[in-house]
C-alpha cells in the first residue's frame, strides 16, 4: 500500500475492518478512485419537508395516534401514505 502502512495498520488507524480496507484499495486499483457507490434499495415515498411535517406533528400533539398523524399529512399534502410509512 501507499506510504508502507500494511493492510491491517490501515484498518487499525481508520478502526475499520481489514476487508474494508481491501475492498477500498481494489476499488482504488482498478478504477483511479474511490466514491461511494449507489446503493439500491426501496425509493422513498415521503419527502425530507413531509418527513419534518410528521416528526413536528407527532411532538406536538404527543397523544396523537399514528391513523390520525397519516391522516392529517393527506390533508396537508393531498398525498396518501400507509400508516406504515408513519411508524
Amino acid at each position: 500500500m501507499v506510504k508502507g502502512l500494511s493492510q491491517a495498520d490501515a484498518a487499525r488507524r481508520f478502526n475499520v475492518s481489514r476487508s474494508v480496507v481491501q475492498r477500498v484499495w481494489d476499488q482504488y486499483q482498478s478504477e483511479d478512485s474511490v466514491s461511494r457507490r449507489h446503493v439500491s434499495g426501496r425509493p422513498r415515498v415521503t419527502t425530507s419537508a413531509e418527513d419534518r411535517f410528521l416528526a413536528l406533528s407527532a411532538r406536538r400533539r404527543r397523544g396523537t395516534i399514528v391513523p390520525q398523524l397519516f391522516a392529517d399529512h393527506s390533508v396537508a399534502s393531498g398525498r396518501r401514505i400507509s400508516a406504515t410509512t408513519v411508524r
